[in-house]
């Protein structure tokens, strides 16, 4: 006697909610053991002294410089946009990037916030699609422009207070190099997932008219050279108010003089961070500041102290983007009560 399809759908449910919860747990786990490595291998006294090195003024830069960071790359979002005919408020934008980075703090990896801010855009936009389309390009060009400014400062050199070791230059090129493949030829991905949706749900389903309206995006207006400097211009503003951030934070914890280990290091931190063995790379991004910025001369109680800094900043837009949630509740509960 055959099984009935709903119960064959009902095991598979179960089946994937179960499978599910162990992967939540083995990352929830992953993050605690990476988390308790990096405070066992960093001196906390000396990370605390650092932390208490930091007065008003120190404080004051970092916020002034992420909340730039943050707001150029609105800026970028919504120029990209543009470019595929939308025209959407910048503060509309900001709140669903907020969004997107509340999520990246319990997502699996750090781009899992890109799907939720895109998901919340494409309710304003005229065409929906482009909200995968432009958050797709935006993100590529931001990762090239980090991992280019990394992979030169490793082939150049800048100073002479740290040593670069090969295997991190040619680590800082390579990484390089793959984006820059990837930003030129995004679209591959999505023909690929075009045909595989043809091929199981046939041409007119909605799933393949967005990955086709995507497509058409990245080989169309997207691929001009005006559009393409345009972004990378505002991402490699996006990157240099990055790399300031880190310096400033560096000076603030009495550690001056790390330019070319940070120029270097943090590219490679954020892009590895974003594997996804933790929850929104909690303990593996500090264990990458200490591991990498080590091998480039950082002392390992700077390297957790801007570590620390940078989580900081992320919980702080976090609260930011749980507060647009919340107030987007509200606004919708008034106007049910009213109805």
């Amino acid at each position: 006697m055959g099984t009935a399809p709903h119960a064959t759908k009902a095991s598979r449910e179960t089946t994937g909610v179960a499978r599910a919860r162990v992967t939540a747990a083995l990352k929830g786990a992953a993050t605690l053991a990476l988390f308790a490595a990096v405070l066992w291998k960093v001196p906390l006294a000396d990370l605390g002294a650092r932390m208490r090195h930091l007065d008003a003024l120190d404080l004051a830069i970092l916020c002034v410089v992420t909340i730039a960071q943050v707001s150029v790359g609105v800026v970028r979002w919504q120029r990209v946009l543009h470019r595929l005919g939308e025209r959407v408020g910048f503060l509309a934008l900001y709140g669903d990037l907020l969004v997107g980075l509340t999520y990246n703090m319990f997502l699996p990896t750090t781009v899992g916030g890109d799907v939720v801010r895109a998901l919340r855009a494409r309710k304003r936009l005229a065409v929906p699609h482009r909200a995968w389309s432009s958050s797709v390009y935006e993100r590529i060009a931001g990762l090239l422009a980090l991992a280019a400014s990394g992979a030169i400062a490793a082939a150049v050199g800048l100073g002479e207070q740290a040593h670069v070791p090969p295997a991190l230059r040619w680590t800082a090129i390579g990484v390089a190099i793959a984006f820059l493949l990837a930003f030129f030829g995004a679209s591959w991905p999505f023909r690929l997932l075009l045909g595989v949706l043809e091929r199981s749900l046939g041409k007119g389903g909605a799933a393949a008219n967005d990955v086709r309206g995507i497509v058409a995006d990245l080989e169309g207006p997207l691929t001009s050279a005006g559009a393409r400097l345009e972004t990378l211009g505002w991402s490699l503003l996006y990157q240099a108010l990055g790399v300031v951030f880190v310096i400033a934070g560096a000076r603030g914890l009495g550690a001056p003089g790390h330019e070319l280990a940070i120029l270097v290091g943090v590219p490679i931190v954020h892009v590895f961070s974003m594997v996804p063995i933790t929850i929104g790379g909690l303990g593996l991004r500090e264990g990458l500041f200490v591991a990498i910025l080590g091998r480039l001369g950082v002392a390992p109680d700077v390297a957790l102290g801007l570590a620390a800094q940078w989580l900081a900043s992320s919980v702080g837009f976090a609260i930011a983007g749980a507060l647009v949630v919340l107030a987007g509740a509200l606004r919708t509960q008034r106007g049910s009560d009213s109805a």
